[in-house]
């Protein structure tokens, strides 16, 4: 842990500058002027950061954020930001480094300094004017922060309102940058537009007293804020969903292009291999990633196997995937027995983690069903952090739909991956944290996270949290599809497969049911590069357990190791490598 902040920072404001250098305990040179230059830079950035983009800070629970609009989504917000982005990197890079290196602040610059260089590398991709999104596009994202909008007090629900009046800006501005894509060549596939068209004309068909947009309404309670809010979606947020899907299907979709790939976007490759940099934070070609899948996916076969001669007497990975998922012994009867059996399993793992972690959250991690518009159209399964506060916890939204068609296959091992010791542990440690810099519990990156994720799922195993062999099977059916992303993002869009290509290949390799597998399909397509941070994450975090077992023999603790990896946040995997590098050449003390 990064100790004595607090201790800097004093320093930093009662030592005069002309005395800008001075030790630290093991003798070496403290630049003060530069760990205050990159303090103020790191603050600053935070506050106009969650500026730009108020519902982030929602998400994340903070209160220091507008409550009153949403983010401007026009081209020229963006652009806008852009340039203050290029001015912190610039101020960043203008910091003397080598001075940096002996400070607690260290983990600071290296994470906002990868994190703006990718960004701007990433510019070549033109997300904003293609952004017809299932997964995380602009109306999801706001469908989100609807449980997050402070409500209960005359305030907040006056800026409340306000805020939910300008919707149909959000609207008129995503509706122009398609438009501007258009001209450009840049237009959504179709799958991806038809996927949304769906998830919106299930919102615009609910009667509006069930609207998703009337959950914090009902959560103040106040009849008359309820009845103002009614009115907003009515003449407010209808109307504008409404014109969107008008729009999306009559104008955007006959255009939209038929290939899925982003080799059929102006600089694809590009694009692709910036998408791979931001996402796991390391530099691989594509067909490295490919070839690492298909033969990853070869040994994994021969586990499934193993466990489906011992369950079924058989040993073809797609029909032990078939018979586990629609066996009726293993299929749920309600939403609440799919609730209770996850519920069961945390309980398990709570029970646990003492046994592996040096380090417990404090906030708790909870379930909650998915709501309908998001469960219908296939949603798998997502975390949601706590609050700054400690007021809310970190939530593991499950989708509950269709419960009778659902296997308890891979029940098990999601709910670690999301929870506990999965992404729970990784941010709730990481917010409770107080001797980082604020900023870095923020800049979060997929290869840490996922790969953090990805890897507790094999742990639970060795934990012994798995109730039998059809939740074993459940795990490997998660790495599975993992293992399957490697083979199928990069042959989406460097390698010419075609959206039915990569359906068939998740069929043959996984347990996913159809309708989740076309979703998860159009999610690559949309959001290229992230898929593969999982098992890229997770092969590292492997890897640096088993140097670390190698390096200290007998004095090997799994419980040190844990913390070691997760002590200061979602650091660059390069960054991880280095910290349990340094770890390991310590003196043993």
């Amino acid at each position: 842990m990064r100790k004595g902040k607090a201790l800097s920072i004093l320093y930093s404001s009662i030592i005069p500058l002309c005395f800008s250098a001075t030790v630290d305990a093991n003798m070496k040179p403290i630049n003060i002027h530069t760990q205050k230059k990159l303090i103020e830079l790191a603050d600053k950035y935070q506050k106009e950061w969650f500026d730009f983009f108020p519902e982030l800070g929602m998400y994340f629970g903070r209160t220091d954020i507008a409550q009153n609009r949403f983010m401007d989504h026009s081209l020229s917000a963006l652009s806008a930001w852009q340039k203050k982005e290029d001015d912190f990197l610039a101020a960043l890079k203008a910091l003397d480094e080598e001075a940096l290196k002996n400070l607690p602040e260290y983990n600071t610059y290296q994470l906002l300094k990868e994190t703006l260089e990718n960004n701007k590398r990433a510019r070549v991709c033109k997300d904003e004017l293609w952004n017809v999104n299932p997964l995380w596009g602009w109306h999801n994202i706001i469908a989100a922060i609807v449980e997050k909008q402070p409500v209960g007090t005359p305030e907040y629900r006056r800026l409340a309102l306000q805020r939910w009046r300008t919707f149909d800006t959000v609207v008129n501005d995503e509706m122009h940058n398609l438009k501007i894509g258009i001209t450009e060549g840049y237009t959504a596939p179709k799958p991806a537009v038809q996927r949304v068209l769906k998830q919106l004309k299930i919102i615009i068909n609910t009667p509006v007293e069930n609207s998703p947009y009337l959950e914090f309404a009902k959560r103040d309670g106040d009849p008359a804020f309820k009845k103002q809010m009614l009115q907003v979606i009515e003449t407010v947020i209808n109307p504008s969903l409404k014109r969107y899907a008008y729009f999306l299907e009559e104008e955007y979709l006959p255009i939209a292009r038929e290939e899925v790939g982003l080799a059929a976007l102006p600089y694809g490759a590009e694009c692709y291999a910036a998408k791979i940099q931001k996402e796991t934070t390391l530099n691989l070609p594509a067909e490295t990633i490919h070839e690492y899948g298909l033969s990853h996916m070869h040994l994994l076969k021969k586990e499934v196997a193993t466990i489906g001669q011992r369950e079924f007497g058989i040993q073809e990975m797609k029909e032990v995937f078939y018979q586990a998922k629609t066996s009726p012994q293993y299929l749920f009867h309600s939403e609440q027995d799919i609730l209770n059996y996850n519920q069961a399993a945390l309980a398990r793992a709570k029970a646990k983690v003492d046994a592996w972690f040096k380090q417990i959250p404090k906030a708790d991690g909870t379930i909650k069903p998915y709501p309908l518009h998001r469960a219908q159209t296939g949603a798998a399964g997502e975390y949601h952090p706590p609050s700054d506060d400690g007021q809310r916890p970190g939530i593991f939204y499950i989708n509950t739909f269709e419960p009778q068609k659902r296997s308890r296959i891979d029940q098990e091992a999601t709910l670690f991956h999301e929870l506990i010791p999965g992404h729970h542990f990784q941010f709730a440690l990481s917010f409770e944290d107080k001797s980082h810099h604020g900023l870095d519990k923020y800049l979060w990156n997929a290869g840490f996270g996922e790969g953090w994720a990805l890897y507790t799922e094999r742990l639970t195993d060795e934990m012994g949290l798995y109730s039998d062999d059809i939740s074993r099977l459940g795990m490997l059916s998660n790495e599975a599809l993992r293992t399957a992303r490697l083979v199928v993002d990069p042959g989406l869009h460097v390698m010419g497969w075609s959206r039915q290509q990569a359906v068939d290949y998740l069929k043959q390799h996984t347990a996913l049911d159809e309708n989740i597998i076309e979703s998860e399909v159009d999610r690559y397509i949309m959001t290229p590069g992230q898929a593969t941070s999982y098992m890229l994450g997770k092969r590292e975090i492997e890897n640096l357990r088993q140097l670390a077992k190698v390096s200290l023999g007998e004095r090997f603790d799994i419980r040190e190791y844990h913390y070691q990896v997760l002590k200061n946040g979602a650091v660059t995997l390069p960054m991880l490598r280095a910290q349990i590098e340094a770890w390991l050449a310590a003196p043993i003390t």
